[in-house]
């Protein structure tokens, strides 16, 4: 939910936002947005390929409400945003949030053709920004780490009572996530995680937030195991509802770049566990504000979430603490809102 938040701290007075989206089931935040001002456009497309050939819709909307920069996330949308750019003037900034060596062969060679056809680039982990320097695609990259509204993600607001959810934790400790639900997240080894904790009989319940391409196999395997300690949730409008149950944000990825649920989850003083991959260690500092995994073992994960979490209990509790004063501190929304608005500043007024 990191644009609706993020419109909510922008000083409208100076700015005036639209958004595009090309995938019609992704339209999860278009309420919050339009609620918070925001204006919605979806130009309909059925998978990557074919949203870039949206780039006339595109190219049109923006002559037609004078839209003066175009700020494109995700790697097509940035090769569309930077066809749009070429064509109309348009300056273009682009959000990297991975690390560029890990995209499929065909978005990297697009990338790569368009890359120089755009004003700026910001890269929300030095990961990110340091495989961007590698390959010497960039001139001008800042890196401009994702934010929170620490205000809205902690545990002293009330969120909504789930009945069902309250019946499935019971006592036990909550290990969760909220991810789309994609083969790099490594969804597999959080459910090989549960079963080894079923078969131990040990005191976690396992809540899984999102969905994706990954689902099937995630059914596949929680009905083969025939797992009684995982509750599939499903895609949520507000995920936060679910993490207010969460004790225990678990990452097994093979690569991210700086995941926003991963600092929501910390701002609610859910101690994060998490491979060692992206921009992760640049904000998770092993047993301070979280745990760092150095393996993807299930049974390795399993040990160091018993040992962490009931064996230094006393800990545990310290570093849920430490997790949201590293939010508070470091990856405020307000931060992060006041960063993008002087770059959008400096590039209108110098290019």
């Amino acid at each position: 939910m990191l644009l609706p938040e993020t419109l909510k701290v922008h000083d409208v007075s100076k700015f005036e936002f639209h958004y595009i989206y090309f995938l019609p089931w992704k339209n999860q935040m278009v309420d919050a947005i339009e609620k918070s001002g925001g204006k919605v456009t979806c130009f309909s497309a059925k998978n990557n390929l074919s949203l870039l050939f949206q780039f006339a819709k595109v190219n049109a909307y923006c002559k037609e409400h004078k839209i003066q920069i175009i700020h494109a996330h995700l790697p097509w949308a940035g090769v569309l945003a930077r066809i749009v750019g070429r064509i109309s003037g348009i300056k273009v900034l682009y959000t990297e949030h991975n690390n560029f060596d890990k995209y499929h062969f065909l978005t990297r060679l697009l990338s790569k053709l368009t890359y120089q056809w755009q004003t700026k680039v910001l890269a929300v982990s030095e990961d990110a920004k340091v495989a961007l320097e590698k390959h010497n695609l960039f001139h001008d990259i800042v890196y401009v780490p994702n934010g929170v509204n620490t205000s809205f993600f902690s545990k002293k607001k009330k969120f909504e009572k789930l009945e069902h959810v309250e019946q499935f934790v019971a006592n036990d400790k909550v290990i969760g996530t909220v991810a789309v639900f994609r083969k790099q997240k490594r969804l597999d080894i959080f459910i090989e995680v549960a079963h080894l904790a079923q078969q131990k009989k040990l005191p976690f319940k396992f809540l899984m937030v999102g969905d994706g391409p990954e689902m099937e196999m995630i059914k596949g395997l929680t009905a083969q195991y025939q797992l009684q300690n995982v509750l599939l949730a499903g895609l949520q409008e507000s995920p936060v509802d679910f993490m207010c149950y969460m004790d225990i944000f678990l990452i097994t990825s093979d690569f991210e770049g700086l995941p926003v649920a991963l600092l929501e989850a910390m701002s609610m003083e859910i101690v994060p566990f998490c491979t060692e991959v992206g921009g992760i260690p640049n904000v998770v500092k092993n047993t301070q504000n979280g745990v760092l995994l150095t393996s993807q073992e299930p049974e390795d994960i399993l040990f160091a979430l018993v040992q962490k979490s009931i064996n230094e209990s006393a800990n545990f509790e310290t570093m849920k603490k430490n997790a949201r004063a590293t939010v508070e501190n470091h990856y405020s929304i307000q931060r992060m809102v006041n960063q993008l608005e002087s770059i959008y500043t400096e590039v209108l007024n110098h290019g």
